[in-house]
């Protein structure tokens, strides 16, 4: 028995309770936060081996990606998809560990830019190979023409999602 199966029952109930009740797109929609949930929970459980939280990493990797491996705030909070207050916790918490450096922007003084540090390079390549792990074991067993069918169709999700904002 899975875990998921209570919640299958529970959106059959609506499904019987409320005739229009769309439940194969409810039962997609549980299932994708459930894999998020679960993936999110194990990548925490790494990463607090490392003094980090699964949103400082990302924060790392997205500065590790960027060019100059420096980003400024603004646009470091909407890669990772953080409130300016919870990124500010979270990039005081990464520069007290010497991971990143701020420095008011040389364009604008009211922004800041935030770069990764030699140690914050260090430590996402020492971290990474234990978050791919994670990784393969959720996509193990689906061949490379579905992974790339499901990056497809959750692209498309987004962008529906985008163009309705």
């Amino acid at each position: 028995m899975s875990n998921f199966d209570s919640t299958t029952r529970r959106i059959e109930r609506c499904g019987v309770r409320m005739p229009d009740h769309p439940k194969q797109l409810v039962s997609l929609s549980r299932l994708a936060y459930h894999i998020q949930k679960r993936m999110q929970d194990q990548l925490n459980a790494v990463m607090r081996n490392h003094g980090l939280t699964s949103v400082s990493y990302t924060a790392l990797m997205v500065l590790y990606g960027s060019d100059d491996e420096t980003q400024r705030a603004s646009d470091l909070g909407e890669a990772c998809s953080e409130k300016p207050a919870n990124l500010t916790r979270i990039c005081n918490d990464l520069e007290r560990q010497g991971l990143i450096k701020r420095r008011f922007s040389q364009e604008d003084r009211r922004s800041v830019d935030i770069s990764l540090t030699s140690a914050g390079r260090k430590c996402v390549e020492k971290v990474s190979p234990e978050y791919w792990k994670i990784l393969q074991l959720t996509y193990s067993g689906i061949n490379a023409k579905d992974l790339s069918l499901h990056e497809a169709l959750l692209r498309q999700q987004l962008n529906n999602l985008e163009e309705s904002a």
